[in-house]
Parts: C-alpha cells; sequence; structure tokens
C-alpha cells in the first residue's frame, strides 16, 4: 500500500449539488461495546438533541449521496437496527475485535467495487455531508491509497496521534494506549474517518495482525503497508 496523504478540514465552502459525491460506499463501524460511557445502553443509542448517536454519520452521508451505507453492529444491534432501519445495509461483528476485524466483515458486501471507500466511527456527531464531501473530493485529487482526516487538539486525550514522515505523509497512526511518551504529546489526533481506494484497502486489511498489547485488530494498521 502506498504512502497516504492526509487531508486537515476545519472550514469547508458550500459543494454544487453537481459534484456532489457518487460511486462512493460508507462503512460504518458500530458495534462497539461503548465501555467507557459506564451506562447500559450503547453510547450509540444516546440523543443528541433530536437525533440519536448512532443517526448523524448516517445522516451525514446521505447529504453527501453516498451510494451505498452499511453499518457494521454488535453490540445492541437490534436497537440500533431499529433506530437506522432502512437507511443502511447491515452486518454483524460477533466478537468485538477491533475495528479492522469489523471493516474485514463488511468486505464481502463490496469486494468487487472499484469506487472510494468512507469509513466513520458510529460515534462522529460533528462530521456533515459537506466535509465527507470534501475528504472525497480531496482523495480523488491527490490519487493516494487512502487519505484520513484529522484534528489538532490542545489536549488529546485518548485519541489516536497521527504520525507523519519527513515529507509530511501519514507514517502511522498509534492508539494512544499504545503511544509512547513522546508520541503522546504529538497534537495532531485521528478522527476515526477515512477514505480508501476500495482495493487497496481490501488488500491492506488482509495484512493486519491483532495488536501484541490490546489483541484487537486496529483498522489504522493500514497505514504502514
Amino acid at each position: 500500500m502506498t504512502k497516504s496523504f492526509l487531508i486537515l478540514v476545519y472550514s469547508i465552502i458550500s459543494i454544487p449539488e453537481e459534484e456532489k459525491v457518487k460511486n462512493v460506499v460508507a462503512v460504518i463501524l458500530a458495534a462497539g461495546e461503548s465501555k467507557r460511557m459506564g451506562s447500559s445502553l450503547s453510547k450509540l443509542l444516546h440523543r443528541l438533541g433530536e437525533h440519536f448517536l448512532v443517526e448523524l454519520p448516517v445522516k451525514a452521508c446521505l447529504e453527501a449521496k453516498v451510494g451505498r451505507i452499511i453499518t457494521v453492529v454488535g453490540h445492541q444491534a437490534n436497537k440500533i437496527k431499529e433506530v437506522l432501519k432502512n437507511r443502511c445495509e447491515y452486518v454483524y461483528q460477533e466478537k468485538r475485535l477491533g475495528t479492522g476485524d469489523a471493516l474485514r466483515r463488511a468486505v464481502p458486501l463490496f469486494n468487487s467495487f472499484n469506487g472510494e471507500l468512507l469509513v466513520l466511527p458510529g460515534d462522529a456527531p460533528f462530521i456533515t455531508g459537506s466535509v465527507l464531501e470534501a475528504l472525497v473530493n480531496y482523495h480523488r485529487k491527490k490519487r493516494p491509497a487512502a487519505t484520513v482526516l484529522t484534528a489538532i487538539f490542545p489536549d488529546p486525550a485518548s485519541y489516536g496521534r497521527v504520525i507523519r514522515d519527513g515529507y509530511q505523509l501519514v507514517k502511522k497512526i498509534v492508539e494512544s494506549k499504545n503511544a509512547t511518551p513522546q508520541e503522546l504529546k504529538i497534537k495532531e489526533v485521528n478522527s476515526g474517518i477515512y477514505c480508501f481506494d476500495t482495493q487497496k484497502a481490501i488488500s491492506a486489511l488482509s495484512f493486519l495482525k491483532p495488536n501484541r498489547v490490546s489483541g484487537e485488530i486496529y483498522l489504522t494498521d493500514v497505514f504502514e503497508f
């Protein structure tokens, strides 16, 4: 997998209707157990205003006129499906083995697809259709294997850190619990929102191995291939 570019989006101008993204599949990762919430209810089923949290990335995909939306469900799958109804196709992740494994579960649904692949977490409440459009259009212009949406936080807390190489390309993304003290000082963090060349992503997924610390398969490890 070739080196990946990075996009920072702070403000996006409105994009004409004819430039809305087409030939894109979106996969929303919504199988996690939300253990840190301390609630018996998945965090994705908590409300933010008039919407359930899990509805918001789906809403953004619909605003961007993404051609196909697939949601990977697991924990409290039936409740999430009741909320989203027929706005998505669904894939079930039986064991919660990480984001890389979650995306693998969905691959059979787009295995021969040659357009762009968007991947979003189920808890991305502030993502908008216009940002997704900008992400896809940037990716199409630069033609990398993958593009990641990042942000700069004064206090990155538990977010994954973005490690760049000497050319300012993304070298790797390190989960905070696996980061070194030096890596934890980095302020640039991973949003968990990506645009991939679909076939290159599928190829990279086949190389992913469980993390030695957590045992999870991290989607972020594709940036090292």
